[in-house]
């Protein structure tokens, strides 16, 4: 996508993008909607507790290759998009099974980003771990 054209995409618009590529397993077109130097935090349970900070796409694309590494996602919402500016915030549940050890998983999250010109600049995940369905 252009400067010209990321500059006119709402941010609401550039956060679904990133989520659509990463639907499909995409890495290339979702580092596209990050900034070069964006900074994203998680905080949560992946199943396991873990915190971590990515700063850059090498890093943003790291942390989302050992999500599709270590996990089978079956389910992931984004329920709900809050969006004030260039601030999107959205809640949303994931599901699926540790590739590893067969466990399966149910998360909820609430997930906030910051987009400007088109491009994602800070995220931040506020992830837990719930009881999966039966």
């Amino acid at each position: 996508m252009s400067d010209t054209n990321r500059s006119t995409v709402t941010p609401k618009a550039t956060v679904q993008r990133m989520f659509d590529a990463f639907g499909v397993g995409d890495l290339d077109a979702l580092v596209e909607t990050v900034h070069p130097e964006s900074q994203w935090r998680y905080y949560g349970a992946n199943p396991q507790v873990g915190v971590g900070t990515f700063v850059g796409r090498a890093e943003v694309r790291r942390f989302f290759e050992g999500i599709l590494k270590r996990r089978a996602i079956t389910e992931f919402n984004a329920d709900e998009f809050i969006v004030d500016g260039e601030t999107v915030v959205i809640f949303g549940s994931e599901a699926g099974t540790v590739i590893e050890t067969g466990e399966e998983f149910r998360n909820e999250w609430a997930q906030k980003y910051v987009v400007r010109d088109g491009l994602i600049v800070e995220m931040a995940e506020y992830n837990v771990q719930v009881e999966p369905r039966s």
